[in-house]
């Protein structure tokens, strides 16, 4: 019985899924299953072709497309491991990558969420770059939206899914960053210094080609306001200037996003939490946030800007 499900959701990926199954199949821990889902494919059978050339040595499974989180719940469903990881079909492993997570997990048999730093790569697989995230443990929602999450460096136990959920199959490309938002309800979310893992940044990347992304990231914001109250982000934001603080936090990441109108629904909730001049989403209340984001990016620190604030709160 395997430790460890990789799930490689797919749709036409004939351009980099051999490499990210050769990452998993390369895994120098054995106690790994590989699953391929095939998310409706409309390549000529190309993806189906690759897949199948794989045998046994992985399960491959054909579903009608609905996109990413469709083909993720399928791959988790069928999963036979304790833990769960997901590999983008673009993206690859290192080799020690479940081997020094699972040693970590091993060591740490409280923690449910492990991640790890990483390479980022282009399109043809050659490292540009390492990011090595600063904080190691991530507890709170705006810890979560000011650090960088890998998910595809991360490892979730099986309880930590059934406490969350599903992932959100109305929502196609920003469902990563919704589900660790539920994940962290109940768990934080550990990140080892170890390099384990290799994004790919290329053009044909979902998120940069999905034509509803920026509905998706506006319905995302607008359902993290619903959902969660300020002391979520911050556990320490009990004033009302405190509390309306930690929303502007939120509006000014969703700026940096380009969410326009999840900025708006963070604003707002400042709004109600200090309706004066000294709530600092003042100033964007009344002319909009894209004015605050060209007058931040004019000056270039909408990045550093907000992880820095968001740091400084939380360091209280």
């Amino acid at each position: 019985m395997p430790r460890v499900s990789i799930v490689i959701p797919v749709y036409n990926g004939a351009n980099y899924m051999r490499e990210a199954i050769d990452s998993a199949l390369a895994q120098t821990s054995r106690e790994v299953e590989v699953i391929v889902v095939n998310d409706g494919s409309r390549d000529g059978g190309a993806t189906a072709e690759i897949a199948r050339s794989y045998g046994d040595r992985i399960r491959y499974i054909e579903k009608e497309n609905g996109g990413v989180s469709t083909a993720l719940n399928r791959g988790i469903a069928e999963m036979r491991g304790e833990w769960f990881c997901w590999l983008s079909h673009d993206d690859r492993y290192l080799p020690n990558k479940t081997a020094t997570q699972t040693a970590f997990l091993d060591r740490n048999p409280e923690v449910r969420i492990v991640g790890c730093d990483f390479q980022l790569i282009d399109a043809q697989g050659n490292v540009a770059g390492e990011h090595h995230e600063p904080l190691r443990v991530v507890r709170s929602g705006l810890e979560l939206i000011s650090a960088w999450v890998f998910g595809c460096g991360l490892m979730i136990h099986r309880s930590a899914l059934e406490d969350a959920g599903r992932f959100n199959e109305s929502n196609r490309t920003t469902q990563d960053l919704e589900m660790w938002f539920r994940l962290l309800e109940r768990n934080p979310i550990h990140l080892l210094p170890d390099v384990l893992a290799q994004l790919r940044q290329h053009e044909e990347a979902g998120s940069r080609t999905e034509s509803r992304y920026q509905r998706d990231k506006d319905e995302l914001f607008a359902r993290l306001m619903d959902r969660y109250d300020a002391t979520y982000f911050d556990p320490d934001a009990k004033t009302p200037h405190q509390r309306a603080q930690t929303y502007w936090l939120v509006a000014g990441n969703a700026m940096a996003r380009e969410s326009w109108n999840g900025a708006r629904a963070a604003i707002e909730r400042a709004w109600r939490e200090e309706p004066s001049m000294r709530n600092p989403a003042f100033k964007a209340r009344i002319v909009g946030p894209k004015m605050i984001a060209r007058w931040w990016q004019t000056r270039g620190y909408v990045e550093g800007k907000l992880r820095g604030a968001a740091r400084r709160i939380l360091r209280r």
